[in-house]
């Protein structure tokens, strides 16, 4: 079976169900924004209005901001269209869906697929995701509505904040073009922890209890006292945990 979906939205998460949807052949009845159509024009749809959307697709993705969902999805018209959004917070709505990309999402125009992606669902029509994920060549998983905020805490962890280290890593390393080498750095240490489980899965000097080093960074953080609460606190989180 073939869906015809219906995107409204502009951003990362409709940019990526749009290409994967386009990549595996499934028609799109167009993209909704409330600015330039940029998507549209870049998965060669239509532009077209949430009017349209609840008249000619089958499903129909709200994929804007996580303030703006409800609001959305309480706009489209009575519908026979099923609802769903990709939001990793949210619960689903009007007896629809969720569908969260446990992934960070390229910026729009960059190239983009679900494939090999595990999307997260919640709600009704567990078999219509499911098959949604198995076409798009994803991994699926379901989780509790209300295990949602926290599995969201947990990607948020795993992903954002992953990125707001590195930004921290380059402004104090103090060696110009360093960007990709920080990069293997991170790849390295997520290689060793996709690889054990166990206390060998940190390295570096809150691992070994190296309290002396340990000091010593403080010490140079002193005057980035923000900083230096966050090494203390991830520190005092490894030196539990390698234990």
């Amino acid at each position: 079976m073939n869906h015809r979906l219906g995107i409204i939205g502009g951003g990362r998460a409709a940019w990526a169900f749009g290409s994967t949807w386009k990549r595996i052949g499934w028609p799109i009845a167009g993209v909704a924004t409330r600015s330039e159509p940029r998507v549209a024009h870049l998965l060669s749809v239509e532009p077209a209005t949430i009017d349209d959307l609840a008249r000619s697709a089958e499903l129909i993705l709200v994929a804007v901001s996580d303030r703006a969902i409800e609001q959305v999805a309480t706009s489209i018209p009575p519908t026979e269209a099923i609802i769903f959004h990709p939001s990793g917070a949210l619960t689903s709505l009007r007896g629809g869906f969720s569908l969260h990309p446990l992934r960070a999402l390229p910026p729009v125009g960059e190239p983009s697929d679900l494939r090999d992606t595990l999307l997260v669902f919640e709600g009704a029509h567990r078999e219509l995701a499911q098959r949604i994920a198995q076409k798009a060549g994803a991994r699926f998983a379901e989780i509790a509505p209300d295990q949602k905020v926290l599995y969201h805490a947990a990607a948020v962890f795993g992903s954002n904040y992953v990125a707001a280290l590195l930004d921290i890593a380059e402004q104090l390393m103090g060696i110009e073009g360093v960007r990709d080498d920080l990069a293997a750095l991170a790849e390295s240490a997520v290689a060793n922890w996709r690889a054990h489980s166990g206390p060998e899965r940190f390295t570096g000097p809150a691992s070994r209890g190296d309290a002396a080093v340990l000091e010593r960074h403080m010490a140079a953080l002193q005057d980035q006292p923000e900083l230096a609460q966050l090494y203390r606190l991830l520190a005092t989180y490894i030196v539990a945990s390698a234990k």
